[in-house]
């Protein structure tokens, strides 16, 4: 299975999280990790502005491309407020897509929001979220009865947010190639 773990810190110990951590796992392989990223706020104005990557589209190449979709990622990723800013930091997220009807696009994300140490497993996930759509990739459908941004309600923004995570999600094209 592939998934992408992704998790963020208070390095400067202000508060906010400044690091996020971006780690692409696929279990079929030795070590698991393949891909990672690590995005930096040194500004501490809140914006991710540095980043060290991998090639996480997997075109052959660590580009411009790549560090983009980083950032973007990790910037959208503290819109779900899931993060631990002192130790242990065990709030993390995993996100993976399937496709169930095995037509080459995915037809779901699902985001599982785990707190816990080590390895992602059912008895750390808190809530978790899952867009679908129809068998050939267009529309979709948001599962959700959970305030993944944590502000209190269930709404239309989790809604969006969960919508837009997954769509930037699947341009990392981190989908497991037997079932997609």
């Amino acid at each position: 299975m592939r998934y992408l773990k992704i998790f963020a810190q208070d390095v400067f110990d202000n508060d906010i999280p400044d690091v996020v951590y971006l780690e692409f796992y696929d279990d079929s392989q030795a070590p698991a990790l393949v891909h990672r990223a690590t995005a930096f706020d040194i500004t501490e104005n809140g914006k991710f502005d540095w980043v060290i990557t991998d090639d996480l589209n997997q075109d052959g190449i660590v580009d411009a491309v790549d560090r983009e979709m980083a950032l973007e990622f990790a910037q959208l990723f503290l819109a779900f407020e899931w993060f631990s800013l002192d130790e242990p930091f065990d709030k993390y997220l995993k996100v993976f897509a399937g496709d169930f009807d095995n037509n080459g696009i995915p037809d779901t994300v699902r985001l599982h929001f785990h707190q816990g140490e080590g390895a992602p497993r059912d008895e750390t996930i808190v809530y978790s979220a899952a867009v679908y759509s129809d068998g050939n990739g267009r529309g979709s459908t948001v599962s959700i009865n959970q305030d993944v941004n944590n502000d209190g309600k269930v709404d239309r923004q989790d809604s969006e947010l969960v919508k837009q995570f997954a769509a930037l999600f699947l341009k990392f094209a981190w989908i497991d190639s037997e079932h997609c």
